[in-house]
This record gives C-alpha cells, structure tokens and sequence, in this order.
C-alpha cells in the first residue's frame, strides 16, 4: 500500500514542460582567439488556422482575412518583444555573455525566430 501511494505520488509531482508548444536551443562556440559566439533559435506552435470560411468570398470573406491579417501585424510586435525577452533570460541563466552582445544575424517571424550574436566579453580561462 504504502509503494502504490509513493508511486502516485511521484507519477503526480513529475515536472511538466515548462511552456508547452515552444522549442528552444543555444548553441555556443569559443574561437581560438577567446571570441564567444552564440546561435539562439525559438520556434513556437504555429496558431490553429480559422476555417474554412463559410460566407461567400466575395462578400464579406476579404473583409475577414484583412481583419486577421491587422491582427497578426499587431501581434509581431509583441512576438518580437517576447522573443527578446527569452533570449535575454537564456543569455542571464547560462550566463554566457555577461556584458552584452552585438547581432550578427537575426531573423524573427510570428512563428519564433533565431539570433546569431558575439558577446562583448571575451572567453576566460
């Protein structure tokens, strides 16, 4: 009895993926000469598509997809913002680039993005 309640116990506390739909990497590379250079790469799921749409196209159909397309302008802003914000916490939490970094690349969509950067600091031994 006491090993089905530990065992139940321990299925129940088992950690969740912390933000479900998201994939995220850091890749690191130290150069020869102490550069440090790293690749970030978030991708999140895709929104469920609406549809399909069921008054006549040429009606009121236009109308709806410029609405849903001033949405999705909206929303890169903030896309882009939270992309900031978890590339920012990724660089604090492994503590790879303690003072700061320039952009080497950097292309970021509503669907995530990915971030080539040089840390301003150099590689200690």
């Amino acid at each position: 009895m006491l090993s089905a309640v530990l065992l139940i116990a321990g299925c129940a506390s088992e950690p969740r993926a912390p933000n479900p739909g998201l994939k995220e990497s850091f890749h690191t590379e130290i150069s020869a000469n102490g550069s440090k250079r790293f690749t970030y790469s978030l991708e999140m799921a895709a929104p469920q598509i609406r549809g399909p749409y069921t008054q006549d196209p040429t009606a009121r159909g236009g109308m709806v997809r410029q609405q849903d397309l001033a949405r999705s302008n909206r929303g890169s802003r903030g896309t882009e913002r939270e992309f900031e914000y978890a590339l920012e916490l990724k660089l604090k939490e492994t503590g790879f680039c303690r003072d700061g970094y320039f952009v080497i690349d950097r292309v970021v969509s509503q669907l995530g993005g990915e971030v080539r950067g040089e840390c301003r600091d150099p590689a200690t031994r």
